[in-house]
């Protein structure tokens, strides 16, 4: 039977039921109120799956920015570019960029909005996102984003501070790198974003996105999805050090 009290320690509800029931989905009884009519059970256990979700998220979050800036500071800012491109260029992206190209703009941004939704991006960290068709390409806003938003501000529901700060003191780019879109001071974290853009424009030529990153942490970032090549803006491949094909050349 259901039991979701509230954790003092947590200021939430966590599920507390007896230990045969806690290995239970909460999708599964979720399932099992709406089945029955409890409404309002429904209704607690749809809005407990966004914390039941967003505390292993933010954890890993925090856990990837700590292990970069602990590369960085031991190895040096080139070792992480290199273990970005590492762990990006293979299984990871590399099955994405696959995987778009079968696929339309809108489709690629519906997925995508799938995945992010997932993200834990807004101000409830419950994954909303403001998608916007700007004409010749669509906007995804998140203000902020599940991952290095939340960090670089802080976090507005846990109430825990800036990732940049103490207790955490994450790592920012000392030097400008392609990588870092040519900018220092990027979070470590956010640098993925560009490594993002730069490889699938070795690969065939174009961006599958861009992302409109902002120094101001109080800022939305911003990921574009232009509906063709040819309307993609030759300074996104010249912050990341490359230049855009003539019309016609690569795949998108």
């Amino acid at each position: 039977m259901l039991n979701l009290v509230e954790m003092a320690q947590l200021k939430r509800p966590v599920r507390q039921e007896d230990i045969d029931d806690l290995g239970k989905t909460t999708q599964q009884l979720l399932l099992e109120a709406i089945d029955a009519g409890r409404l309002d059970e429904a209704r607690r256990l749809a809005e407990y799956t966004i914390a039941e979700g967003k505390s292993l998220h933010d954890l890993f979050c925090d856990w990837i920015w700590d292990m970069q800036t602990q590369v960085a500071r031991r190895f040096g800012e080139e070792a992480l570019g290199e273990v970005l491109r590492a762990s990006q260029q293979s299984w990871m992206l590399k099955r994405t960029w696959k995987g778009f190209l079968a696929l339309g703009v809108e489709q690629r941004m519906q997925l995508t909005m799938e995945m992010m939704r997932a993200h834990h991006g807004g101000p409830r960290q419950d994954g909303s996102t403001e998608l916007i068709d700007a004409g010749d390409h669509y906007v995804m806003r998140f203000d902020p984003c599940g991952s290095g938003g939340r960090m670089r501000r802080g976090d507005p529901v846990d109430g825990t501070p800036s990732r940049l700060g103490p207790p955490y003191n994450f790592g920012v780019t000392q030097a400008a790198h392609d990588w870092s879109w040519g900018k220092t001071g990027v979070p470590y974290y956010c640098t993925h974003c560009a490594m993002n853009e730069i490889l699938p424009m070795e690969w065939g030529g174009h961006p599958l996105w861009v992302t409109d990153y902002d120094p101001d942490a109080s800022k939305p970032c911003q990921w574009r999805f232009y509906k063709t090549a040819e309307a993609i803006p030759a300074h996104y491949y010249q912050r990341v050090g490359r230049s855009k094909p003539a019309p016609g050349e690569g795949r998108y």
